[in-house]
Parts: C-alpha cells; sequence; structure tokens
C-alpha cells in the first residue's frame, strides 16, 4: 500500500513539471531560426513571488507602468521573447517578437482599440497593427504573437511558420533553466561573433588585460571561442542572478581578470548594468560566473533589452469595450492619463540621469531602448502638448545613443588611417616628431567621445528644461501638481 501511495505522489510531481516543459515547447516551436537572443518567463511562478507581489506587478492599472522593472500581461502565464541582434552594430534589433501562452482568449479588436491601431488580416491570419510599430498576431485560442517592427512580410512568413524553428543549440539550452526558482532566463548566442581585427586590438587596448600582455595569444583563442551568456534571475524577496559565459575552453588564462574584462565588455557595447561590479566572480570549466542582486533601475535595464513590444492593450484593456463609446474623455480622465504619462516618462528620465554621474560614458545601448520604452507608454486620453514632450525626450534618448554609436564609426575611420609602428607630426616650422600608433589612436578615440558626450550633455540639458516647462504648463493647465 505504502509503495503504492509513494508511486502516484512520484507520478504526480513528475506530472507538472513534463506538462510545463510541453508548453515550453509549444513556444519555442514559434521561435524563427535567425533569432540569437531569447528570454523566457514563468509568469504565474513569477508574481506569486513576494517582490513582484509587493512592487504590484501583476497590477492591470498603467499606474505602475514603468515604476515596475517588467511589464507583464496579467493574462499571460509564460512568455518567450526572442530577437536578432547586431552585435556588430551594437545590439541594434534586427527584429523582435514575443509569445505568449494566455489564460483567456484577447480579440484583436481590442487590442487594436488598446493600442490606437487596426485590425488586419495577414495570410488569412487575424492581425493588429499599433503605432508603437509593432504587429500582434492570433496564432491560437489562447496564444499571442507580437512582432516588432512592424514588417508585414515577416509576420506573413512568420505566422504561416515559414521562418524556420529555432537553431541555436545554447538558446534552447537556456529554455530549460527556467523553473519556480529561476523564474527568468535570458541568454545571448554568442558563437562566431568576435571579429579578429577588431578582437586583437580591443585586447591590446584593454585595461584590464594589461598584467596579460604576455598571454594575448591564449586570452584572444578563448575569447573567439566565445558560446553564449546566459543571465538566471531568482526572484523572492530580492532578485537575485547568474551571469554565466560559457566558452568552448577554460577562461582560467584570465585568473583575477576575469571579472574585470566582463565588465568591461559590457561596457563597451554600451551595456553597463549598475551595481554589477559588486557581484562576486569565480571561473569554473569552460565559464566565467558572476552572481549578485539586482537593483530595481538595473532590473529595468536589463529587462529592455528583450521585452514585448508592447503591453497597452493589456494594461487599457478593461477600460476599452469592443464597441466606440461617443463621449469625448472627462476632464478628470485627461488629466489622471496625463499625470501617468507625466510620472512614467520621469521615471525613465530619472534612471538615465543617473548615467550622467558614472566615469563610463557609453550608455547607448539603455539610452536606444529606452527610447522605445516611451514610445511604448499608453497614450489613451494624455493632453496632446503632453505627448508632443515625451515624443521629443524619446528622441533625444536616442539622438544621444546615435552619438555614441556615431563616435564609435567615426573613431575606426579615422584610425583606418593609421599605420605602421609611428606617425610622424610636423610642427609649422616643419620640426617632426614621431608618435607611436597606439598614442594616436588613443588621441582618436579621446576626440570622438568628448564630442558625443558634448552631445550628450547638452541633449540632457535640453531634456530637463523641457520638462520643467511642460510640468508648469499642465499644472497651470489642469490645476493639480505633476
Amino acid at each position: 500500500m505504502t509503495r503504492r501511495i509513494l508511486a502516484v505522489v512520484v507520478s504526480l510531481a513528475m506530472l507538472v513539471p513534463v506538462s510545463w516543459l510541453l508548453a515550453a515547447d509549444e513556444l519555442l516551436k514559434r521561435v524563427p531560426a535567425g533569432a540569437n537572443a531569447l528570454m523566457v518567463i514563468d509568469v504565474t511562478a513569477l508574481e506569486a513571488t513576494p517582490l513582484a507581489q509587493t512592487q504590484g506587478w501583476q497590477k492591470k492599472h498603467e499606474a505602475a507602468f514603468v515604476e515596475r522593472p517588467l511589464m507583464l500581461p496579467p493574462e499571460a502565464s509564460r512568455i518567450v521573447v526572442a530577437s536578432q541582434l547586431n552585435f556588430a552594430g551594437e545590439l541594434n534589433v534586427d527584429w523582435e517578437l514575443a509569445v505568449m501562452q494566455l489564460t483567456e482568449p484577447l480579440s484583436m479588436r481590442s487590442i487594436a482599440r488598446a493600442e490606437g491601431g487596426y485590425v488586419d488580416k495577414i495570410g488569412g491570419v487575424d492581425c493588429a497593427w499599433t503605432p508603437s510599430d509593432a504587429y500582434f498576431v492570433v496564432l491560437e485560442a489562447k496564444q499571442l504573437g507580437v512582432v516588432f517592427p512592424a514588417n508585414r512580410q515577416f509576420v506573413s512568413r512568420w505566422a504561416q511558420g515559414s521562418a524556420g524553428l529555432l537553431s541555436s543549440g545554447y538558446l534552447l539550452v537556456a529554455d530549460k533553466q527556467v523553473d519556480r526558482m529561476n523564474q527568468i532566463v535570458m541568454a545571448l548566442d554568442l558563437k562566431d561573433v568576435p571579429q579578429p581585427h577588431r578582437l586583437r586590438e580591443r585586447l591590446q587596448a584593454s585595461p584590464a588585460l594589461k598584467t596579460l600582455s604576455a598571454k594575448l595569444d591564449a586570452i584572444e583563442k578563448l575569447i573567439s571561442g566565445v558560446q553564449g551568456l546566459t543571465l538566471r534571475i531568482a526572484v523572492g524577496q530580492s532578485a537575485r542572478g547568474t551571469l554565466r559565459v560559457d566558452f568552448s575552453d577554460s577562461p582560467q588564462v584570465l585568473g583575477t581578470q576575469a571579472k574585470p574584462l566582463v565588465l568591461e565588455a559590457l561596457d563597451g557595447f554600451g551595456a553597463k548594468l549598475p551595481g554589477l561590479d559588486q557581484w562576486t566572480a569565480k571561473t569554473e570549466a569552460k565559464s566565467i560566473v558572476l552572481e549578485g542582486t539586482f537593483s530595481t533601475d538595473a532590473l529595468r535595464r536589463v529587462f529592455s533589452l528583450l521585452e514585448i513590444p508592447s503591453v497597452k492593450f493589456s494594461t487599457l484593456k478593461g477600460e476599452i469595450p469592443d464597441t466606440p463609446s461617443p463621449s469625448s474623455p472627462s476632464a478628470a480622465s485627461k488629466a489622471s492619463a496625463s499625470i501617468t504619462y507625466f510620472k512614467s516618462v520621469a521615471v525613465l528620465i530619472e534612471d538615465l540621469r543617473k548615467t550622467l554621474g558614472d566615469t563610463r560614458d557609453n550608455h547607448a545601448v539603455w539610452m536606444e531602448r529606452y527610447g522605445r520604452k516611451v514610445d511604448a507608454l499608453p497614450i489613451l486620453n494624455v493632453d496632446d502638448d503632453l505627448l508632443a514632450w515625451g515624443a521629443r525626450v524619446g528622441e533625444t534618448f536616442r539622438t544621444m545613443a546615435l552619438a555614441e554609436r556615431a563616435s564609435g564609426i567615426k573613431s575606426g575611420v579615422r584610425k583606418s588611417s593609421v599605420y605602421g609602428n609611428y606617425q610622424y607630426n610636423y610642427d609649422q616650422n616643419g620640426y617632426g616628431s614621431a608618435r607611436s600608433t597606439p598614442s594616436v589612436k588613443a588621441q582618436i578615440d579621446t576626440e570622438e567621445k568628448a564630442q558625443a558626450k558634448a552631445v550628450r550633455f547638452n541633449s540632457w540639458k535640453e531634456i530637463e528644461d523641457a520638462t520643467a516647462a511642460i510640468r508648469k504648463d499642465m499644472t497651470k493647465r489642469y490645476q493639480t501638481e505633476f
């Protein structure tokens, strides 16, 4: 009898993860072959955590749209976000999509109304186009897809299954690491990413490797064989992260410089994370592993790297019926929506303002992603002048990101004309002096970074001046504090 009870208990214990994995496989089947970045979220497990409940991650109302680090549609039980990132282009997004397992079906009409878009049919599949440059797609009765940018031809081929299946073994392995303890896993497939000519130059200029110059050949071989990066996030009372960089060989050659090199690489991509330098680090057989706690600001940045292209449909769908309402919004509802919008943009501004005091200047990735966050904010009933201000803020974020990226391009072009071991400079009297090539290249980097920094500070002043002005105007217009 005891054996029989034990067998039943074991069978039931095995049944839950098996069914859960089957649901996971169904979502992964929707990920196109070209994906090199993946994030998987067990929404049900995540929303049950103390941190998510304390911070109200499940709240439907848009008032907490940006205060929380991650927007989770309450109708979703599991989410897979996939993307094709251009690693040579500083993490530019070629395409991004999300596939959600829903607890209830959603109509394209209600999504289109909430998002301010329209209903479309692509290849016989019901879709909704949205002004946030995304397409929503009905994949199954309780399976919803979102694609960014709104490339109609891509959506057609993807929805009909002709975009191929996920081919990255590294991402497939990462998906299996999501469980009740690690509710979120993000992975980047980095195989064959390092370019030899850039890699050698960066290793030679690396502050982290100054004491390891005799081992550069071995280090170059190691990094050329990088396989990928996986971040597991375990949410409880706080959010703890485990960042793993995997190679085809042992990273022991790096010694104590393993962690500084990882931080330096993130900075180089413009993806510095606050607090990461406080994490502990160790090397394993073929991996560098960092562990530590995330702040809310850091989580917000992490999730901006791979996030659902839009969730307005969920935060607003309860307020917008499928049938049009003839009445105009009341002054009170317009004031409330405008205050919410202003505070949401202000949170993003404050988050990025903290980077001004940072000694590392490259934050292009976060600036570009935060520009998208502004674009994704709910705009129903928001004051038109406030929307114009928000659009300018988002565009300014992107301008600052572009300036930083352009500085890298300009540096590369200028340095391509520097060759040989020495450069000879002549003054107005014809006297020449020899300078080493590394010295000339370092000066080029310094000059271009200085120009990008000037753009950044000037742009930030424009944001602060415009924010003060719009806050004053809105407070006067609606007779309530913004």
